[in-house]
């Protein structure tokens, strides 16, 4: 997670350093999209068992003492933007769902079995965004977000076995970046573009292998798709 927020902060310390654009005051009235794709992410389970009490990390299988696996969900969202002077404020309401497992084979702590988690996403996300290329592609619309972002989730689980107990919480936050650009526009006004954006944040799942002293747990997702803007 540090590293993720390094990025952020080199991203945002040379966006600080270009010329930024004047937006005309005629140009800065509501701008309205949907947006539909696909995402991988929700909860981001530990992956170093070499922190969880009573797992030997010594022998050749020990990765089968835990493993996670998601598969690949789909995000709908409507947002709305408002172009300031320099940049625009962005935000919205996204639902994303998708489906993880994870496998227990632990000998050692008396766990085997599987634990197929259903995750629904509430998103409002809040970002600013800087335009780029203005004056070189000035209806592309081209902006790079950095912002926060709120989850309300939804958790439905289905298992297998002698499992560990658990615990979910219904709200999770955190940064998120992500860029926007509509390299097609019809005559009527309206655009249609693409967006990926990605997110790391708090921890909305716990469990013996996932607790909240360790450091990896917590959520994320990175999702693109197509986005239709309106006039």
């Amino acid at each position: 997670m540090k590293t993720y927020y390094k990025i952020i902060i080199l991203l945002i310390s040379a966006l600080l350093l270009t010329k930024c654009s004047v937006t005309p005051k005629n140009q800065r009235s509501l701008k309205y999209s949907v947006q539909a794709g696909i995402n991988n992410g929700g909860i981001t389970e530990n992956t170093d068992l070499s922190v969880v009490p009573n797992v030997n990390t010594n022998v050749d299988n020990q990765v089968d003492a835990y493993s996670g696996a998601t598969r690949t969900g789909m995000n709908i969202g409507l947002h709305l933007n408002k172009p300031l002077k320099y940049g625009e404020i962005e935000s919205g309401l996204d639902y994303m769902f998708n489906s993880q497992t994870f496998f227990y084979a632990d000998n050692e702590n008396l766990y085997n079995g599987n634990r197929k988690l259903s995750v629904s996403q509430f998103i409002v996300p809040f970002t600013y965004n800087f335009i780029l290329f203005k004056k070189l592609f000035p209806s592309s619309d081209i902006q790079l977000k950095l912002g926060y972002l709120a989850q309300i989730n939804i958790v439905s689980i289905e298992e297998t076995g002698i499992l560990p107990n658990y615990t979910t919480n219904h709200f999770s936050n955190g940064a998120v970046f992500g860029i926007s650009a509509y390299p097609i526009k019809f005559k009527n006004g309206y655009k249609l573009g693409f967006y990926a954006d990605a997110y790391r944040g708090s921890q909305f799942y716990e469990d013996f292998y996932n607790q909240k002293s360790f450091e990896e747990p917590g959520s994320s997702f990175i999702k693109v798709g197509l986005r239709f803007q309106f006039k």
